[in-house]
């Protein structure tokens, strides 16, 4: 049976992807003209496009999907080894080390952006048993303040931010079980220009208020939420405050930005990036390793050109990407079909 797709969301999960993507693309140069335009930029969308995305990856979780686990499991092994070797081969033009001592072989510290995938299997994984507590969201704000009160966390699983990005994660479920977001939306249909210009509002003030966040020496390591406060030189009650405060921002600012994104018709080209946004996810970061080494120096000595690179490469990235021959080549290490190795449910008589 296969699932009716919800415009909606595939439209804020195309407009995140290639977020996603362009960001990457500034990402080594935004400290070029600090505290200049394309570190404004980064800034942006590094404040909201995961949590947001994390969000949505939680309106959709449902409990008791072993299947699925099992596939992202098995999804996050096979790309966390070939990023290994393709960083090696990109970065510094060598073939990998089998030692056991090698980076390579390091399973459980993800490379660059793979710490998301390996988000969603341990959340997956952790979420029934959260749910039967009374208040989980409560409870995982409060281990995310405590992980970031200690200095030194491991760096196996990304612990410190899979801690603190997991209430989004919690969130975006609660969202989806109380039907907030439906609820929201249906009620723009009846009072159109009040709460559509309230959302402008909101993310009108969150530009505005981005300037002055810009100018913060260390902001967007906070963004990135793997510090501890002592990192900020922040005591735990002002760490606790800020904290928590940046995930009431983002929330707030996360719906309004979904209710501003068209609910039933289909964003022309970010409509089908959303339908594909794991394989854009997935495939681009190694793209982006390969431009950062080729890309002319003309190009990104210019903070003007660097953005323009980045907005034409990250659509032709994203273009390429969700071609038909593309989703073919990579759909066996991407969605892989397990019944080889899952056994099947029993059916009684």
């Amino acid at each position: 049976m296969i699932k009716q797709r919800i415009p909606w969301f595939d439209n804020v999960k195309g407009l995140l992807i290639f977020l996603v993507v362009f960001g990457h693309f500034i990402e080594s140069y935004r400290n070029h003209s600090h505290p200049g335009i394309i570190l404004y930029l980064y800034n942006v969308i590094y404040f909201f496009h995961m949590p947001l995305f994390i969000m949505v990856s939680g309106y959709f979780f449902r409990p008791q999907k072993s299947e699925r686990i099992i596939q992202l499991i098995s999804v996050y092994l096979v790309w966390q080894i070939a990023n290994g070797f393709l960083q090696k081969l990109i970065q510094d033009h060598t073939l990998v080390n089998l030692s056991p001592d090698g980076r390579i072989l390091d399973i459980f510290d993800p490379y660059w952006t793979l710490w998301y995938l390996l988000g969603i299997v341990v959340w997956s994984i952790v979420t029934p048993y959260f749910l039967r507590l009374r208040y989980p969201i409560i409870i995982s704000l409060i281990f995310a303040v405590a992980i970031s009160y200690v200095d030194h966390v491991p760096s196996w699983f990304s612990m410190r931010k899979l801690v603190n990005f997991y209430p989004f994660f919690l969130i975006g479920y609660s969202l989806a079980k109380k039907n907030v977001l439906i609820s929201l939306s249906q009620k723009t249909k009846i009072c159109k220009i009040p709460i559509r210009w309230g959302a402008l509002s909101v993310v009108a003030v969150f530009l505005v208020f981005m300037i002055f966040f810009n100018q913060l020496p260390s902001g967007t390591e906070f963004l990135f939420l793997r510090s501890s406060y002592s990192f900020f030189t922040w005591s735990i009650l002002k760490g606790a405050v800020i904290h928590l405060a940046y995930y009431g921002i983002v929330v707030v600012l996360s719906i309004s930005l979904m209710l501003l994104v068209p609910k039933e018709k289909k964003l022309i080209f970010f409509n089908k990036l959303g339908v594909n946004s794991l394989f854009i996810y997935l495939i681009h970061t190694n793209i982006v390793r390969v431009y950062r080494e080729i890309a002319p120096e003309q190009l990104v000595s210019h903070k003007g050109f660097v953005i323009l690179g980045a907005i034409l490469f990250a659509s032709i990235v994203c273009w390429l990407l969700t071609r038909k021959f593309i989703l073919n080549l990579f759909k066996p290490i991407i969605l892989p079909r397990l019944n080889w190795m899952i056994k099947q449910k029993e059916v009684h008589s």
